[in-house]
């Protein structure tokens, strides 16, 4: 099977997420945890765990965009 891309992932994520300020702060923490796992383990199931991360990561950077995107527009 193979596996998805970044971006579908990231999609995934972002139709779970209610867009609200101040969880930029959380897909900071998430990013960095991500980089943790690959660097200091070499077990496929942490990089798995290091890919969620990173695609729950965009999908709050996602909703972020997405709600400032709709201030504008109001």
């Amino acid at each position: 099977m193979k596996n998805k891309t970044g971006i579908e992932l990231i999609a995934e994520e972002r139709a779970k997420i209610f867009a609200a300020p101040g969880k930029l702060e959380g897909a900071c923490k998430m990013v960095a945890r991500a980089e943790m796992l690959v660097e200091l383990s070499g077990r496929p199931s942490k990089n798995v765990k290091a890919v969620n991360l990173l695609a729950e990561a965009g999908a709050l950077i996602a909703a972020e965009i997405d709600r400032i995107n709709n201030l504008k527009q109001e």
